[in-house]
This record gives C-alpha cells, structure tokens and sequence, in this order.
C-alpha cells in the first residue's frame, strides 16, 4: 500500500470520525434546545449554540491534524487535551466575566458537552488505536 493510499484511508476515517460527532452534537443540542424551551425557558440562553459549535470545531482540528495521524505519541494526545481543557477554561471565563447573561446556565451546558465530548474523544483514540493494532499485527 503506497503513501498515497494510506493517506486516503486515514482522511476517510477523519472525516467518519468528525461527521459522528456534528450528528452528536446535532442530537445534543436539539435535546437540549427542546428541554429548556418546553420545561425551563428561564435558563434558555442566547448563545446556547456556540458550546457545540466550539466543540465541533475544536473536534475537527483534533481528529484532521492529531487523531488520524499515525503513530501519534502519547505526549501529542495529553498536549491536545490539555489545549482543549485551557480553551474551555478561557471560553468560560470570558462569558462569565464579559457576558454574565445566564453564567449558571451555561457553565451546565458548557459542562453537558464537555464531558460528552471527552467520552467521544476518548472512544476516537482508542478505535483508531485498535484499527492500528490491528493492522500491525496483520502485517508481521
């Protein structure tokens, strides 16, 4: 299999991954939407889609330039974390400190993607780490 090729597969793979998590985001912030709107609009809040648009786009530049490489080292991953955990810390402490509409609100909603996508990320890196494994183990 040439470079090319390999290339390919794993830019395919990139874009599986990231169209499963706009679909998640997508049911995530409908849900959401649907609850506050029908049983607590008073803590519907007017920039409740910009939390699963930053994931999403902190989500595509994690899987197109970190997850879909090979061989990434565990020092990369822990550095891509730690990035996305800084980014959330200063997003959240800019709406709290300049916006302050509905912090309350927000930390919960900022808190609802954060951990969901902590456990979609983590199921990235272990299926594309199996995939690897496997294709390893083929090979010898």
């Amino acid at each position: 299999m040439g470079a090319n090729q390999n290339a390919l597969i794993q830019q395919k793979t990139g874009m599986k991954y990231f169209g499963y998590l706009v679909a998640l985001m997508a049911v995530l912030f409908g849900a959401e939407y649907f609850v506050l709107k029908y049983t607590f609009p008073e803590y519907l809040f007017p920039l409740i889609i910009s939390i699963p648009l930053l994931f999403i786009l902190i989500g595509f530049f994690s899987i197109r330039f970190v997850y879909t490489k090979p061989n990434v080292s565990v020092t990369k991953l822990l550095g891509v974390k730690t990035l996305k955990f800084l980014i959330s810390l200063i997003v959240i402490l800019v709406y709290v400190i300049l916006i302050k509409e509905q912090s309350v609100s927000f930390l919960f909603s900022f808190l609802y993607y954060f951990l969901t996508y902590l456990v979609f990320e983590t199921w990235i890196v272990y299926a594309i780490n199996k995939k690897q494994c496997t294709k390893k183990d083929e090979q010898q």
